[in-house]
């Protein structure tokens, strides 16, 4: 038994790829090497792997063997073929709920008729099963597995894609299994922010606006990355902001002063930016239309302003008011803009249009 099991090792380490005793250089390998990847939130994730083909062979529970243990030693399947598969993360990430850090891993399966462990590998440069060490396991995750319509050739694909997740499926010949992949997108811009030895203006500002969203007591903090982009710089975002963050605090005298100040001196994408985040990220909705109403009182041809109104309109479900503004935006607009405000507006035409 141990021989015929040492038989099948070999033949899982090479039937994928036709090589001859002299191609050292895999130069003439049949498995294509791939690379997919993905970003997720600011998150990279890379599999790079060689893609075999089945060719009408049964692979699993044949060339791939089930339960694959020789003398008490598992041997993983190494995932693909002529060489280990690599997974790399560019930020610390969630396994099915499991952390692991960011770096890269030697993909690994262990495989059973009705279940899949994918094994995360601190050996990422290892040949492949021969080389597998079950001390360098960072990570295993079980799985199960589901049958699917013939595939010749094996992949990785990226699934069921969200915000903050996505599904990493191995298919292969009439078998397919995936794992979730989850990460933190606040947690990892402000980590790579304050890891920049020198930061802008539009850095500190993030980073204000980021603490808060994790944390909507941070009030204190938020305020003193704000007062840091505005030494840089002081624009009109910066100090909107800031003005926002005085009210929280109960500033409330301070925080009109200097807003009514900001908004005297609003221009172009001030307005847009200014308006729809008041009502579309702090629900501060009565705050927005009248700030929309004062620009528009002041400049009732300025094109932004109803680009800003037909947005609004939308998330109102007003497509009259959408439809009337858009179409304002684009008789208005410069040419550069013209294009865009053209589109939005014929766009929700058609909408409106029984």
């Amino acid at each position: 038994m141990k021989i015929r099991n040492t038989i099948i090792l070999l033949l899982v380490v090479f039937a994928s790829s036709k090589v001859s005793a002299q191609d050292v250089t895999g130069t003439t390998r049949m498995s294509q090497k791939a690379t997919i990847s993905q970003r997720i939130g600011t998150t990279d994730i890379e599999i790079i792997y060689s893609s075999p083909l089945a060719r009408g062979r049964k692979i699993f529970g044949n060339i791939v063997p089930y339960d694959f243990t020789v003398d008490g030693k598992e041997y993983p399947w190494r995932a693909g073929s002529n060489q280990n598969t690599v997974i790399k993360f560019s930020h610390p990430v969630l396994i099915e709920g499991k952390k692991l850090d960011s770096g890269s891993y030697g993909l690994h399966v262990f495989v059973t008729e009705n279940e899949w462990t994918f094994i995360f590998s601190n050996n990422s440069t290892s040949w492949g099963s021969f080389q597998y060490d079950k001390t360098d396991d960072a990570l295993r995750v079980t799985k199960v597995v589901k049958d699917m319509e013939y595939q010749d050739w094996l992949s990785y694909n990226f699934k069921e894609r969200k915000a903050e997740s996505v599904m990493v499926e191995l298919a292969w010949e009439r078998k397919r299994s995936a794992f979730k992949i989850e990460v933190d997108v606040a947690s990892n811009i402000l980590s790579d922010i304050l890891a920049k030895e020198e930061k802008t203006a539009g850095d500190y500002l993030t980073l204000a606006s980021r603490t808060l969203d994790q944390d909507s007591a941070q009030l204190s903090t938020a305020l003193e990355w704000v007062e840091k982009s505005i030494e840089l710089n002081e624009g009109f975002q910066n100090r909107a902001f800031k003005g926002f963050l005085l009210n929280k605090t109960g500033r409330k005298k301070e925080a009109e002063n200097l807003i009514n100040t900001v908004l005297d001196s609003a221009k172009g994408f001030d307005i847009y930016y200014y308006s729809l985040s008041r009502y579309m990220l702090a629900g501060e909705k009565k705050e927005a239309f009248k700030a929309l109403n004062d620009f528009h009182k002041k400049n009732p041809n300025d094109w932004i302003v109803h680009l800003t109104f037909g947005e609004y309109y939308i998330k109102e479900g007003n497509q009259e008011k959408v439809v009337e503004h858009f179409q304002k935006a684009y008789e208005n607009a410069p040419d550069n803009w013209k294009n865009y405000a053209r589109y939005l507006y014929l766009s929700n035409k058609i909408i409106l249009e029984p």
